[in-house]
């Protein structure tokens, strides 16, 4: 007897674009997933700013660091960054970093591509723009150069960054998910059932994958 098609399997991220280990926990979520041939997800980015009170333009690099972490833990907490990124295949270029972007912009940009099939790629690409280029992804420059390699419509999305009438609805979005007791990212969803909050063993990511097969 054949086994049954379990569909399409949701996988639902609620991350920020400048926290390393939700960099590392696509990575690891579509190792789990690449892991079962022919199966087929649509996972889906919801937003979280982990500081929302940086300013528009954003703010000096080296003065966000001390600021949140203490001058005296800084290269001790970026050691760790890069050291737990390296055992997913990314080379940090923290350095390279000479600003901390407020993410509202890049979140703006996620969501724009929703139900496009692009989200993920998105997502991605404003990870190694900001993780591995050292890129102002705050700027929208830069914003329309990734949304321009994924062959959005870039017109349509500098009309929209323009426009702004998608700044308030976002910004609602954020509330709730922190109204909703989200306080640690990144947090993954399977199939609307299986959490996981913050990054755990690859183990953990795959029996999460297989019960929602399973429960599919």
């Amino acid at each position: 007897m054949a086994e049954e098609d379990p569909g399409t399997i949701p996988i639902d991220i609620v991350g920020d674009v400048v926290c390393p280990y939700c960099f590392m926990g696509l990575r690891l979520v579509n190792a789990v997933v690449t892991s079962v041939p022919g199966l087929a997800v649509d996972i889906r980015w919801f937003p979280y700013q982990i500081d929302s009170d940086i300013p528009p333009g954003g703010m000096d690099r080296q003065d966000y660091l001390v600021k949140k972490f203490g001058a005296d833990k800084v290269e001790e907490t970026l050691a760790k960054m890069s050291s737990a990124a390296e055992e997913f295949g990314l080379a940090l270029a923290l350095d390279r970093i000479q600003r901390q972007p407020n993410t509202l912009d890049a979140h703006r940009l996620i969501r724009m591509a929703y139900g496009t099939g692009l989200q993920p790629q998105i997502a991605e690409r404003l990870f190694q723009a900001f993780f591995l280029q050292g890129q102002d992804i705050g700027d929208r420059g830069v914003l329309l150069g990734i949304a321009a390699k994924a062959r959005m419509d870039v017109g349509a999305v500098e009309a929209i960054f323009n426009e702004g009438q998608d700044v308030e609805p976002l910004i609602q979005e954020l509330a709730a998910i922190r109204g909703a007791g989200f306080h640690e990212v990144p947090r993954f969803t399977f199939a609307g059932k299986q959490d996981i909050v913050g990054l755990q063993p690859a183990d953990t990511f795959a029996d999460a994958l297989f019960n929602s097969i399973e429960e599919g």
